[in-house]
């Protein structure tokens, strides 16, 4: 100010000099716009505040000023707020959910995706499936890696624990021993899937976080199952849904050929074992409303005859294990 008001004949330069003051300095508080006082600020953000209903906080409402050429600092406005008592409305920030260690598994299969023997290295997952009767259904299905067939599967239009009970119950008795593979879902995470592992001795298996190639053999088979069965397969209403699933299922273990394999898992057990599958579709109105339940037999030494009379179907086996399977 005093440089400004000198009436001497001298340059700012000079006049900087005579005082010690930088010039850059007396520039800037020339060209410095004045800052308002407190009492106003307050007046402004309190209008500000309520005419927005609470929604604006200090960054918005700084911004707002200095559009309406008052210069604030964001930090004064805070200042400000909080002696009024005034915050903003906002919404609830997403945390990340942190896991219970207790409940994650370690990747014991860690990509190993053969095995020499059938129903000792499983893989689940679920997905969602397209919307019917603009309501969202999710499918869950298991599948042993050494056939790649499908061995359980549940459908439901919640995608909570159970779903995944659901289908985990279709597995055979004996699970002692079995590795099943997942994600780190919440699902799978749950208190009650490590106690239904503990009770069935089932071996937990999961995917690191955010790494879906852990279990790349259960979604390679989603990708397949979304490609074809959206393709040949309209569903209108829930039955339709859970009868074309059951369709595609059948049609994927029994007839599709696995490259893997050179022939359909059904085809590769029976190979491998010298037995047969059977498949015994009975109906049991009363407790499953007509859906299909599926019986099937798993024997080594399987034969199958028919009666020329009246055409029925009968084995004569050694049966070493039996799986029932309810494809819903």
């Amino acid at each position: 100010m005093v440089v400004k008001e000198s009436k001497a004949n001298l340059s700012v330069i000079k006049r900087c000099a005579a005082l010690e003051v930088n010039r850059s300095s007396y520039y800037k508080w020339q060209h410095q716009k004045p800052e308002i006082n407190d009492e106003y600020a307050e007046t402004e953000i309190n209008r500000l505040y309520h005419k927005h209903k609470g929604t604006y906080g200090r960054d918005r409402i700084a911004q707002a000023m200095r559009n309406a050429g008052i210069i604030i600092n964001h930090k004064k406005v805070y200042r400000i707020m909080r002696k009024l008592g005034i915050k903003a409305v906002i919404r609830k920030k997403w945390r990340i959910r942190k896991y219970i260690k207790e409940n994650v598994a370690c990747n014991t299969l860690n990509r190993e995706f053969t095995t020499n023997e059938p129903f000792k290295k499983l893989v689940c997952d679920i997905t969602e499936l397209e919307r019917v009767d603009d309501k969202r259904y999710y499918l869950f299905s298991i599948m042993d890696l050494y056939s790649n067939a499908i061995i359980a599967s549940s459908i439901s239009s919640h995608n909570d624990w159970g779903l995944v009970v659901k289908g985990l119950e279709k597995l055979p008795c004996q699970t002692d021993g079995v590795m099943l593979h997942s994600d780190q879902g919440v699902q799978f995470t749950s208190l009650a899937y490590r106690q239904f592992a503990d009770k069935k001795n089932i071996i937990l298996s999961m995917s690191r976080v955010g790494n879906c190639y852990d279990n790349a053999a259960k979604e390679s088979f989603f990708g397949h199952f979304k490609e074809e069965f959206y393709r040949y397969y309209q569903s209108k209403t829930q039955e339709e849904l859970y009868e074309n699933i059951n369709a595609f299922i059948d049609y994927y273990n029994n007839e599709r050929i696995q490259m893997r394999f050179k022939m359909s898992p059904v085809e590769y057990l029976n190979t491998k074992n010298g037995g047969r599958v059977f498949y015994l579709c009975l109906l049991d109105r009363d407790r499953f409303k007509g859906v299909k339940r599926r019986l099937v037999f798993c024997g080594t030494r399987a034969a199958v005859r028919r009666r020329s009379a009246n055409r029925l179907l009968y084995a004569v086996f050694s049966i070493f294990n039996i799986l029932y399977i309810y494809n819903l």
